[in-house]
């Protein structure tokens, strides 16, 4: 049995992928990612979440994060 974890707060996800936290953080506000809120932080689950990234980069198509609120770290 292996030690990774389910879920993981937006900093963990940011190093595991190489993504900006800020861009991870405006991903959680979209309706299709797999994040939770708990309290004031953002839980995301790992697997989902890669296979939203792999959609998302085998479909070729962005993420429009210009009607996002933006948000400070």
């Amino acid at each position: 049995m292996t030690n990774t974890k389910l879920v993981v707060t937006v900093k963990e996800f940011a190093a595991m992928t190489g993504i900006g936290q800020n861009r991870v953080r405006e991903f959680c506000y979209l309706p299709d990612f797999p994040a939770s809120k708990e309290g004031n932080r953002f839980l995301i689950h790992v697997e989902a979440a890669n296979e939203w990234l792999r959609r998302r980069a085998s479909a070729k198509t962005g993420v429009n994060t210009a009607g996002l609120k933006r948000i400070l770290p």
